[in-house]
């Protein structure tokens, strides 16, 4: 168990993870179901960024320090794939073509724009979360990683990888058991920390991402690592607007 929890801590984020032993053949795959505590402790790191900042500065600066926090601690890794991905559907090329942009390391105006209205969105929902509903933003810093990690399973399982050659990880190749238990721990952790309002706007966020997936197999006919570094972002800020109109609602 611990194994699996440090390579998926080391394949996910940029925290360095002593790893003297032989990697086998599936491991990799099987450590999906440890992403939601993946994402709990970087929750936790970002939220600490928040608190400590906020001791000092104004909200909104802290806001922006918990988030840079996240960004450091995972190198962008999936804020890259979210841009790669729209500079690629958004192209009205071929497929081929998309698959050759995702690959392309340069930043295009789709994905740009894709990054900053992922930044404001994610800015905007901490702040009226935190401070319209009396939430404390910390927590919902803490679990908002929970929220991109725990969907991880439902894109890659069952899934076709899009291109020809590659690794293709965690596409495919993943267990029934390890998704439903990455799925399941994820929605545990964000109904503890938010309650019934955190449970329902998971739900809402599987349905959502299932549709994502969906959307994109029709375009390229299967997926890539960048669509599941995509989702991780959009799962985040679908989380957001949920538990808004959610907290409203009830």
């Amino acid at each position: 168990m611990l194994r699996r929890f440090c390579l998926a801590l080391g394949f996910m984020t940029r925290i360095p993870v002593p790893m003297n032993w032989e990697v086998q053949d599936g491991e990799l795959e099987k450590s999906i179901a440890y992403f939601p505590l993946i994402g709990l402790l970087l929750g936790f790191l970002s939220a600490a960024a928040f608190w400590v900042v906020s001791l000092i500065l104004p909200c909104p600066i802290a806001i922006l320090s918990g988030m840079l926090a996240l960004i450091c601690l995972t190198g962008a890794f999936h804020v890259d794939g979210l841009a790669d991905t729209a500079d690629a559907i958004y192209s009205a090329r071929a497929r081929e073509r998309m698959l050759e942009i995702m690959r392309d390391s340069r930043l295009g105006t789709n994905g740009a724009i894709a990054v900053v209205f992922d930044l404001a969105f994610r800015f905007l929902g901490l702040y009226y979360l935190g401070y319209i509903f009396n939430k404390d933003i910390g927590l919902i810093f803490l679990i908002l990683p929970v929220c991109g990690k725990m969907v991880q399973g439902i894109l890659g399982y069952r899934a076709v990888y899009a291109r020809e050659n590659g690794l293709g990880l965690f596409i495919g190749t993943l267990r029934g058991k390890d998704v439903l238990i990455c799925s399941l721990l994820g929605m545990i952790i964000v109904t503890i920390v938010c309650g019934v309002a955190g449970l329902a706007a998971s739900v809402l966020v599987f349905l959502c991402i299932f549709l994502f997936r969906r959307y994109i197999e029709r375009i390229l006919g299967g997926i890539t690592g960048d669509i599941m570094g995509a989702g991780n972002e959009l799962a985040e800020i679908l989380f957001l607007l949920f538990l808004y109109g959610m907290i409203l609602l009830l």
